[in-house]
Parts: C-alpha cells; sequence; structure tokens
C-alpha cells in the first residue's frame, strides 16, 4: 500500500471551518482512517513502521499492541505512540480506555504536540457519546471550534449561548468568522434568528458584512428578502454594497434591478450594475439602459455587458446602432470587440464605414483591434484618405503580432 499523508483530528480542523469552502451541510468528524507517512527511516523492521502501518490497514487491535509497547520504552516516539494507542483504542470502540490513554499522554508529556491531538480526539468521543464538551472549557481556536460544532449537532440549546459568547467576546476574528459560520449552517429558528440580527447590525456590528455574505451563501434565493430589508434600513455604504454583491451568490437580479433604479448613491448604483453584468443579466440591463437618462448609469451598464460575455453582444450592437450620446456610443463600439470577437467584425467594420465623425471611427479601429482583426484593420487601411485615421489603423497593425499585419507592414516599407 501507498501511505499518504493525512493529519489528524486536530489538525483538521482549519480545513473544515475554512471560510472559503463554504458547503449547505453542518460539518461533521471524518470517518476515514488517517493514512500515516513512514518516515524513510521507518521502512523497514521497525516497531513504529510496524505500528503505522497496522493503523494504515485498519488493524486495531495490532496497531494498540504495537504502539501499547513503544510507549512503554519512553523514547523520542513514545508521546507519539501513546496518541495512536488511543486512536486505535477509540476506533475498536474502546472509548474510555482511549480517553484513559489520553490523560497518560498530557500527564507524561504535558508539553508535546500530541496532547492537542488527544484534546481532539476527546472532544470527537464525547460528542459521539451525547456528552459534548463545553467550548469555553479550552482556551485553543482550533480545539474551540471542534467541541462548538460537536455541541451544535449534539444540543443546540446549550451551543447557542457559546457561540454569542464567542461572537461577542474578545476572541480572534478567524475565531468569530468560523463561529459564525458553525451558526450559519444551522436551520434551527434560533439560529436564523441570531445571524439575521447580526446580518441587520443589531449584535456584533463588526461581524455584520461578514454575516451578510456567509448568511447569502448559505440561504441562497430564502435570504433576498431579509438581505433587501437591511438594505433599505441601513446607511453604512460598505455594508450596501456588500448586500449588492451577496445578490450574485443569492441569485437575485431583481434586488439588483431596484437598486440601480431608486439608489442616489452612484457608487452604489454602478456596484448594482456591475453586479447584474456578473450574473449576465442581459435583458434587465437591456431595460435598465432604455428607461433610465443618467449617463453614469449607461456607461456602466456598456461596461456591465462586457462582463455578461457573448449575450451581451446583441445589446452592445443595439446601443451602437440608436445611442445618440457620441461618448457613450463610442465606448459600446469599442466595447463591442471585446465581447464579440471576430464574430462582430462586420459590425465594427460597418460602423467605421458609416460614422461621419473621426472620434466614432477610431473607436471602430479600436474594437477591430481587440477583437484580433487584422483583415479587416488592413482593408479599412487601403482604403482611407484621411492620413491620420489611416496611421491610426497602422499603429495597431504594428503591434498586432499577426502574420497578414507584418505582410501588411513589409508592403509599407517597400513602396
Amino acid at each position: 500500500m501507498n501511505a499518504k499523508l493525512i493529519f489528524p483530528v486536530a489538525l483538521l480542523a482549519s480545513t473544515l471551518f475554512a471560510p472559503a469552502a463554504i458547503c449547505l451541510e453542518p460539518v461533521v468528524f471524518a470517518e476515514a482512517n488517517p493514512l500515516i507517512e513512514m518516515p524513510a527511516d521507518d521502512r523497514g523492521n521497525n516497531p513504529y513502521a510496524d505500528g503505522t502501518r497496522a493503523i494504515n490497514e485498519g488493524r486495531w487491535s495490532d496497531a494498540e499492541a504495537i504502539f501499547a509497547k513503544i510507549a512503554a520504552q519512553h523514547g523520542d516516539r513514545s508521546d507519539a505512540a501513546l496518541y495512536w494507542k488511543a486512536y486505535a483504542q477509540n476506533k475498536e470502540g474502546q472509548q474510555g480506555r482511549a480517553l484513559e490513554t489520553c490523560a497518560d499522554l498530557g500527564h507524561t508529556y504535558p508539553q508535546s504536540r500530541w496532547t492537542s491531538e488527544c484534546d481532539a480526539l476527546r472532544i470527537e468521543i464525547r460528542g459521539r457519546s451525547g456528552q459534548p464538551v463545553s467550548p469555553q472549557s479550552t482556551g485553543d481556536d482550533e480545539l474551540k471550534l471542534l467541541a462548538l460544532n460537536a455541541l451544535m449537532q449534539q444540543d443546540e440549546a446549550r451551543a447557542m449561548p457559546a457561540i454569542q459568547q464567542i461572537l461577542n467576546g474578545n476572541g480572534s476574528e478567524k475565531l468569530k468568522e468560523r463561529a459564525l459560520f458553525v451558526l450559519a449552517n444551522s436551520n434551527s429558528p434560533e439560529a436564523q434568528n441570531l445571524i439575521g440580527q447580526i446580518a441587520r447590525g443589531q449584535s456584533n456590528p463588526a461581524l455584520q458584512i461578514r454575516a451578510v455574505r456567509m448568511y447569502a451563501a448559505i440561504k441562497g434565493k430564502q435570504s433576498a428578502a431579509t438581505l433587501a430589508d437591511v438594505y433599505q434600513h441601513t446607511a453604512d455604504e460598505a455594508v450596501k454594497r456588500a448586500i449588492l454583491q451577496s445578490y450574485l451568490v443569492a441569485g437575485s437580479p431583481d434586488k439588483l434591478v431596484e437598486a440601480a433604479r431608486s439608489e442616489q448613491n452612484p457608487v452604489l448604483s454602478k456596484t448594482a450594475v456591475q453586479t447584474l453584468g456578473a450574473m449576465a443579466a442581459v435583458s434587465a440591463l437591456s431595460q435598465l439602459y432604455h428607461d433610465t437618462k443618467d449617463t453614469q448609469i449607461k456607461s456602466a451598464i456598456i461596461g456591465a455587458l462586457v462582463a455578461s460575455g457573448p449575450r451581451g453582444v446583441e445589446t452592445l450592437s443595439e446601443i451602437v446602432k440608436t445611442e445618440q450620446d457620441p461618448e457613450l456610443r463610442r465606448k459600446a463600439i469599442r466595447n463591442l470587440g471585446v465581447t464579440g470577437g471576430p464574430a462582430v467584425a462586420p459590425t465594427l467594420v460597418a460602423t467605421y464605414q458609416s460614422s461621419p465623425d473621426s472620434e466614432s471611427k477610431r473607436a471602430a479601429v479600436e474594437g477591430l483591434f481587440l477583437s484580433g482583426d487584422a483583415h479587416d484593420l488592413i482593408a479599412l487601411a487601403r482604403a482611407e484618405k484621411n492620413p491620420e485615421l489611416k496611421q491610426a489603423i497602422v499603429s495597431k497593425l504594428s503591434i498586432m503580432h499577426n502574420k497578414e499585419a507584418t505582410d501588411y507592414m513589409m508592403e509599407i516599407l517597400n513602396k
């Protein structure tokens, strides 16, 4: 068997509660057997190697006996042997003996790092037996979280005050954020009420933005009504911006459209539009562009249509054809090249040929350049009589690193 390195229980704590790995189910202790990586000098005949092999193969009785002998020798690895002895005893169903072995480890080797592993094992054993350890009884953040998770699964009523104490206490921000994650994973009315209070800023304002984002990630569309209520009643721009961005996770474009229409703060209006673009909500952006007279919002929508990808091409093409504001039209022309690629070349060429002003023509050149269309740029350069526009086109061709463009550069040099 090829041994793989999987860390013991306490070392897994940071992974179990990593905020980036948001899941929709409560975290539970893993049942998988930890495979121990054997050091190079242990791969021959060696008691510790025999013990690790027994653990890896799930031979708990053999592992207990082997590690018991190693521990009795009081050598360099006796502390680790005591932990693995307790681990094997737990796997055998001898939880009482496992706890006694962990107590022996703590008494004999109080400074050993393996005492933390045994603390985590003790939390697991007591949690499974219906006697979860109180998070307040340990000073280690990771162990607090393991205890808190076990308590939430066994006795949520007892866990809620512990969570509130952590959130309102002087612990680290990391501990508070992960406690909030444990809370957000609960479907109980008490838990939902508490996280709702935090999201509203009624409890622990410092965690409000984190609560908003986590609430949206965990609850999805079910969070929209609460988030909208918070948005309506807060004056904090950072909180409002977090809510607008959270609508992306919650899948609520309608709330973003409402904010874009009614928000007086231009920064927040732009955030709402940008988030609609990230959602590829093209129909909403198109309708919003048609309805608004605010040029800043229109400009933001043209930018957001780029984030919508190919789905935004049709709306951008329509803006190019109908927009009367020259600045907005030119921005749409350039963004059409970014979004549509080669497919929009005919539109950009037609735009160049039909535009009466040189700035719109330059925007079309920029769009063709961004779409990588050297062929049409060369055709326009050959036909262009205006020396300044022709120079603008050639300038773009000169940096395209395209064979057709290079050949045209040689043609110019040879004239």
